[in-house]
């Protein structure tokens, strides 16, 4: 199963992009994380709501090779954008998968996206369903996704990123060959802002970007506590 949900993932940023897409490629300082990583993540928008898909391969040194991928893919099913009520709330469908844990949720709720012009601002309350051996008290996700444009009005400096937290009973910690002394952990958290400047424009390569990402988690990924996880490197517009 895991080998198939590599393979899954790595056709998906094939497939993604051929479409419009971001590819990121950047170096991890964090000594728990692979050396570097490539992702591609792609937000469009259709007359029947929204597709976002966040997909990433990690890349190790020693030996050299993929460190584990995963997959995240939201799509939002809006069908009423000439209701005013209704027309900023929309039903989504998520899926997200990890190679390296074996575990796979299915998210079903609703998101309420900010009526503001130019940038994007949503807030995700989802179901959440768990398979293999991860159990949760209180099965439930709630996720903001934002992206500001040209940030304090410096053209080509955007700020996004995505802030997730639910309810999982964490019993393991890495490394532990039995249920950790302190006790079980019950929520999860991870954000993961992203700031990008458009250095490209100066160049004639208005595409490319320079930049990174921080991951602030809380009992992420088998991890006791609050970790940081900065990187940095190059974004590309296809």
């Amino acid at each position: 199963m895991k080998r198939l949900l590599t393979i899954i993932i790595a056709s998906s940023l094939c497939h993604a992009a051929l479409a419009q897409a971001d590819l990121r490629c950047v170096y991890n300082f964090a000594p728990d994380s692979p050396v570097a990583s490539a992702i591609i993540e792609n937000w469009n928008v259709d007359r029947w709501g929204d597709n976002y898909l966040n997909a990433g391969i990690g890349i190790t040194l020693s030996p050299f090779g993929l460190g584990g991928g995963y997959l995240d893919y939201a799509r939002n099913f809006n069908f009423w954008h000439n209701v005013p009520v209704l027309k900023d709330f929309s039903l989504q469908a998520e899926f997200n998968g990890r190679s390296f844990t074996g575990n796979f949720n299915a998210l079903f709720g609703v998101s309420y996206t900010v009526p503001i012009q130019k940038h994007v601002l949503r807030a995700s309350v989802l179901y959440k369903t768990f398979s293999g051996g991860a159990i949760s008290l209180f099965p439930m996700q709630v996720t903001l996704l934002w992206r500001l444009y040209d940030l304090f009005g410096v053209r080509g400096l955007d700020f996004r990123g995505t802030a997730r937290g639910w309810g999982e009973v964490n019993m393991y910690w890495y490394g532990d060959e039995k249920p950790t002394a302190a006790g079980p952990g019950l929520i999860t958290i991870v954000a993961a802002p992203q700031l990008w400047y458009a250095a490209g424009q100066f160049v004639g390569a208005g595409r490319l970007s320079v930049g990174g990402e921080v991951e602030l988690s809380y009992n992420w990924l088998g991890r006791s506590g609050f970790h940081v996880r900065p990187s940095a490197g190059i974004k590309l517009q296809f």
